[in-house]
């Protein structure tokens, strides 16, 4: 069954700025390459060309109207609750509302899509134009992303997921999560990422970029090399990983961590590394994707341990670059989908409480103990990536979803 789809996504290329954008550029460009026609509307930026044809994907990039003056007499004592995004939330309603004016009038569509939160009001008005199946996406969950989680948010989370006519999740922790919040089991489908594995690839690796790195770091040959890349944000564990590198240290003296990304704890987190000298390394630069890939390759280890993580994209190019993998296995974790323990058949790293630092350190110094079975379980994150973490297959998957969406409205 080939279908005209309609994406709505906050972040389409160029605009990336996480997993999200990384996800609907690809699973788009494979459901082109299934046959199917696929719009996206998408935030502008009033540069960028607002109608476009991109590797034969229609793009729709609306730029919000600034309408604060006129919706501010309207607002209610909840609204306090944005403080200073007040302003985001008044150019997000604005692009909602232009980007289902605009898939109006290109409808119609067999299915409109809304990617997480960003995109659900105007998706659900298109849906309410010609009553389209609407699926709503999920890539994670207001109640998991904040400590101090924005009730309007959850809200309007919690009436989409109700709304739509399905909802597709990206590991079986989510399912659950979403289940505990009331929404039907059967209506809740897992579909996971996927990585291209040409391009996250141990053979990408270029022996003169790892040299540079190792001489920007300060990395000798022998000493073992952990990477942490993600958010610096509470979220994502970083704390208490710096917290764990002085058990890691007493066993391992060479260790070099390495800390890339940016966030509201970058100071934070410079101020930790302090103390420890030159064991750790903390990198606020934007990586753009060969250097990222060259950071995976100098890596002997990949630690992410954090308390909310619903699927967890690093995982997945840790282990396409064969690399071990010590990840947060608590809670709302699709990084305990992805990584196996030493106890299963083929493991591919270790699973371990974010919220202890000991436990982190544990981890980090079993894999660091046997380089040699380090280097077998990264293997075998590999292998289980070409089987399992691939986009063509994600595609496949998340096709026959959509189908059994529509087909159920029948």
């Amino acid at each position: 069954m080939k279908m005209k789809i309609a994406y709505f996504s906050l972040e389409y290329p160029p605009r990336v700025f996480g997993g999200l954008g990384v996800y609907v550029d690809s699973i788009s460009r494979e459901m082109k390459a299934l046959g199917n026609e696929l719009s996206i509307f998408t935030l502008g930026d009033g540069i960028l060309k607002q109608r476009e044809k991109s590797r034969g994907i229609s793009v729709f990039r609306e730029t919000p109207v600034p309408m604060r003056e006129g919706w501010e007499p309207f607002l209610s004592d909840r609204t306090h609750a944005w403080g200073e995004g007040i302003n985001f939330l008044f150019d997000l309603m604005s692009y909602n509302q232009l980007a289902a004016a605009s898939l109006r009038d290109n409808a119609p569509f067999d299915l409109i899509v809304a990617h997480d939160w960003l995109g659900l009001p105007g998706a659900e008005a298109a849906k309410r134009i010609d009553e389209t199946p609407l699926i709503y996406h999920v890539h994670s969950l207001e109640v998991g992303r904040e400590t101090s989680p924005n009730p309007q948010i959850v809200d309007l989370e919690v009436k989409g997921a109700g709304l739509a006519d399905g909802v597709i999740t990206v590991s079986f922790a989510m399912k659950e999560q979403l289940a505990s919040l009331g929404i039907p089991r059967d209506k809740i489908y897992v579909s996971y990422h996927g990585v291209e594995p040409d391009v996250f690839s141990p053979s990408a690796a270029r022996p003169k970029k790892i040299r540079e790195l190792r001489e920007r770091y300060g990395v000798e040959e022998k000493d073992p090399v952990i990477l942490f890349v993600g958010r610096l944000e509470p979220v994502k564990g970083v704390i208490p990983l710096l917290e764990a590198m002085p058990q890691v240290l007493a066993e391992h003296h060479g260790a070099k961590l390495i800390i890339v990304g940016k966030g509201s704890l970058e100071g934070r987190v410079r101020s930790m590394a302090e103390p420890l000298g030159g064991a750790v390394k903390v990198v606020s630069d934007f990586l753009d994707l060969d250097s990222k890939i060259q950071h995976y390759a100098l890596a002997d280890l990949c630690v992410f341990p954090s308390f909310y993580e619903p699927f967890g994209i690093v995982g997945v190019e840790a282990a396409a670059m064969e690399r071990p993998a010590v990840v947060g296995a608590s809670g709302v974790s699709g990084l305990r989908e992805i990584v196996d323990n030493p106890s299963s058949k083929r493991p591919t790293g270790v699973h371990v409480n974010p919220s202890d630092p000991g436990d982190i350190a544990w981890g980090i110094n079993l894999v660091l103990s046997d380089p040699e079975r380090g280097r077998e379980w990264g293997k075998n994150g590999r292998a289980k990536c070409l089987e399992t973490f691939n986009w063509p297959r994600a595609a496949r998957e998340t096709l026959e979803i959509y189908e059994r969406v529509i087909s159920s409205r029948s």
